[in-house]
């Protein structure tokens, strides 16, 4: 049976774990961050490359990750997004904001298991 995260739950913490990703230091496109989420969450959740690209584009006019083209097959030009040290400062905030939001879900729900 496949596990999936109803869309709701995760929104809003979309442009974080993209964040996380590119914090490994590598640059990837956006059809890579999708599988790399797929992926890394045992398929319990995989935005839309529609919800993918519009979220780089915001992240990039705050100045969180950087665009660069690079050439593929020739003649098709993909873009690859890398993280910055502003992106960086970002994704800690929201894994302090994370932690405290988890340890109150959590505590709340510990009394139902």
């Amino acid at each position: 049976m496949k596990r999936s995260v109803d869309g709701e739950m995760i929104k809003g913490h979309t442009d974080m774990l993209i964040l996380a990703l590119l914090n490994s230091g590598s640059s990837m496109h956006g059809y890579r961050i999708r599988q790399e989420l797929i992926d890394g969450s045992q398929q319990a959740f995989g935005p839309s490359l529609g919800r993918i690209y519009p979220l780089l584009v915001q992240m990039e006019k705050k100045s969180w990750v950087k665009s660069r083209q690079e050439t593929v097959c020739e003649s098709r030009v993909r873009n690859t997004y890398s993280i910055t040290a502003k992106g960086r400062a970002e994704l800690q905030v929201r894994i302090k904001k994370w932690d405290l939001f988890a340890a109150g879900i959590n505590r709340i729900l510990k009394p139902c298991n």
